[in-house]
């Protein structure tokens, strides 16, 4: 059966139930449970396999067993609320061991047509930053920087695909051309691993946690070994938390790999993202 799927056993006589449920994350809602009855909505984020016994109070040695299944819950994305600001701490170590912290704050500047407009800005001093363009799934379309430089992601950057559940694997493909004449081709295998429990100064929060590796290819960045040919390579390994009732990540962590004896020391080897405010 499904994660929240209702089940219902009656019996003509009265019984003691007994229910074993594997996973300490799997409950049960809309409960009732009498002598003749055990009913409910099973909820298990992770999956479960429960055993459900019924035993003959007038006679003990009369028992019914149910071994039930349940899949993994399966979550959907969350409606963009327009105006609504994320803030996240954002971590960048580069090859140098130079460490930089900035607060950016992404607000929700329009939603139409299937698309939303996402402006980012200093946290502090407004100053803006990067604006982007996601889908309803929050799959990157397009970004563009201060300089006026658009980027866009061809068909697009599939990071979610939606609905998530644990146990769920993926793959995608995009090609990511700028205006200003850089390209590259980027193609992800995506899983989630588990649903857990994340701590963020914004809270805590339950979560998927989504595992990425995207393998970059053909980019024309001249500092990169074969850049200057077209035909660098990259690689990017991502761990991202997804909570589900926002339908957003709230922790992201990021480590990049280059081609061996690569160390420019201003290319980055980390980078961490973590929310730190939602309004």
């Amino acid at each position: 059966m499904q994660s929240s799927d209702f089940i219902r056993l009656q019996t003509s006589q009265p019984v003691r139930w007994q229910a074993v449920i594997t996973s300490d994350k799997t409950t049960v809602t809309n409960q009732v449970l009498t002598e003749t009855q055990w009913s409910g909505n099973l909820v298990s984020p992770t999956g479960d396999a429960i055993t459900l016994t019924a035993t003959q109070v007038s006679d003990p040695s009369k028992v019914f067993t149910l071994k039930i299944a349940v899949a993994p819950q399966r979550y959907n994305g969350v409606a963009y609320k327009v105006g609504e600001v994320a803030t996240f701490a954002e971590t960048q170590v580069r090859f140098n061991g130079t460490t930089t912290t900035e607060n950016l704050a992404y607000t929700i500047a329009s939603v139409s047509n299937g698309r939303a407009m996402i402006t980012s800005a200093d946290a502090i001093t407004n100053a803006p930053d990067t604006s982007y363009v996601q889908d309803l799934d929050r799959n990157r379309l397009s970004r563009t920087y201060t300089n006026g430089n658009v980027c866009t992601y061809s068909p697009k950057r599939t990071l979610y695909e939606l609905p998530l559940y644990v146990g769920k694997t993926w793959t995608g493909a995009w090609d990511y051309a700028c205006q200003m004449g850089y390209t590259e081709k980027g193609a992800v295998v995506g899983k989630v691993e588990t649903y857990e429990s994340i701590t963020t100064p914004a809270g805590t929060f339950n979560a998927l946690r989504l595992a990425f590796t995207i393998t970059y290819s053909n980019s024309n960045d001249t500092q990169l070994p074969n850049g200057a040919a077209g035909n660098a390579t990259y690689k990017e390994t991502i761990l991202g938390w997804w909570a589900p009732d926002l339908g957003r990540v709230v922790k992201w962590q990021s480590n990049y790999s280059y081609a061996t004896g690569f160390a420019n020391p201003t290319y980055m080897t980390t980078y961490t993202q973590t929310l730190t405010s939602l309004r």
